[in-house]
């Protein structure tokens, strides 16, 4: 018989992602601009970012919620200033244009709500500093428990799927330390490892198990849920091969990543999929939506993982367009060059341009 796999037996070190092996120092000035280029992101950008974020996140931590993500608003205008001619940068603004479409009555309002984009994304970053004070504080609205309570009458694990919307972190915190604890799950590591180490310290404040990629973090996830101690808690927006596969907008369903874990976990260990999003309410202040559990198609027993996978994006997509300007991954999205083209497009231009003339009238 198997030896129960208990939290307690883990080393924590075992959260923290791997660091990239350091390339050479002496290739910041090699002749390959590969080699130049790789060199200096590793000693001095990432170096000099993931001091400046330590040093930031040292003065903040301590400071109000409220006050940490205005300071976070007060520093976009410089960002945007300083990663204006940036490729991701570019990208962020054709995305956000190509999936608000028939939204804006002309391009100022556009340019607002990509504004407002921006402001989100300087709160989060901020907001990262004092996450684990939002729960605690009562920061964090719930909206739903009763979906919550229909999902634990299933009787097994619960599995809470969600994506990237405004300071995600606060929900791995608010099912942890609130809603249904202790929670696991993986999580994606940045390509910082100042960052990384930054956020591991957060997680390891509040006791939070969520392992980086790899058959060890898939062997641990499996073996823990199937002791029925814990939920877990995943995000199936996930960056995959240089691409968010999810939401679909229009594209091929994925047939691998994290929508397709959590169905896989979800039958391993008897568990039932919640899909849960956070929203924003103001500086620091949340809403926490936890919606119906999803239905297995065709039998009790599993969930079919092309049906499970398909219905999770047919929950998450309206809730992404809706709250685009909350979206974190719109920078990591990258749509085919004929995308406004595309059946997909061309209907979500009309759907926008329908309810924006409705909601004129109104």
């Amino acid at each position: 018989m198997m030896k129960p796999v208990r939290l307690e037996d883990i080393p924590f070190s075992e959260t923290l992602g791997k660091e990239p092996e350091a390339p050479r120092f002496g290739d910041v000035a090699a002749a390959r601009a590969d080699l130049r280029s790789t060199a200096r992101l590793y000693w001095f950008r990432h170096t000099f970012d993931g001091c400046l974020n330590n040093a930031f996140h040292a003065c903040l931590k301590h400071c109000p919620p409220g006050f940490v993500s205005r300071f976070g608003q007060s520093l976009v205008p410089l960002s945007r200033w300083v990663y204006r001619h940036k490729i991701f940068s570019q990208r962020i603004a054709r995305n956000f244009s190509a999936l608000t479409d028939g939204r804006w009555t002309n391009d100022g309002q556009r340019q607002v709500g990509l504004k407002r984009w921006w402001i989100n994304i300087g709160r989060t970053i901020s907001e990262f500093c004092i996450v684990n004070k939002l729960w605690k504080n009562s920061r964090i609205q719930v909206e739903g428990v009763e979906n919550l309570e229909a999902a634990r009458s299933h009787g097994g694990p619960l599995i809470f799927t969600s994506v990237h919307l405004s300071t995600w972190e606060a929900v791995f915190a608010a099912i942890h330390e609130g809603l249904s604890g202790p929670s696991i799950g993986p999580f994606q590591p940045e390509p910082n490892r100042f960052k990384n180490k930054i956020v591991h310290a957060i997680r390891k404040e509040r006791n939070q198990y969520l392992f980086p990629p790899g058959q060890r973090s898939a062997y641990r996830l499996h073996r823990l849920m199937g002791s029925g101690l814990f939920s877990m808690t995943i995000f199936i927006d996930e960056v995959r091969e240089n691409q968010i596969h999810l939401p679909f907008f229009g594209r091929k369903p994925p047939e691998k990543g994290n929508a397709v874990v959590a169905t896989k976990i979800a039958n391993s260990c008897g568990g039932t999929i919640v899909p849960v999003y956070l929203t924003r309410l103001g500086p620091a202040r949340f809403k926490l939506v936890i919606l119906p559990p999803v239905e297995r198609i065709g039998t009790e027993e599993a969930y079919d993982i092309r049906s499970t996978v398909q219905a999770l994006n047919d929950i998450f997509e309206p809730i992404v367009l809706e709250n685009i300007e909350e979206w974190y991954m719109l920078g990591e999205l990258r749509l085919p060059k004929s995308f406004e083209r595309t059946p997909f497009a061309q209907e979500l231009a009309k759907g926008n341009a329908e309810r924006h003339k409705t909601s004129r009238l109104t």
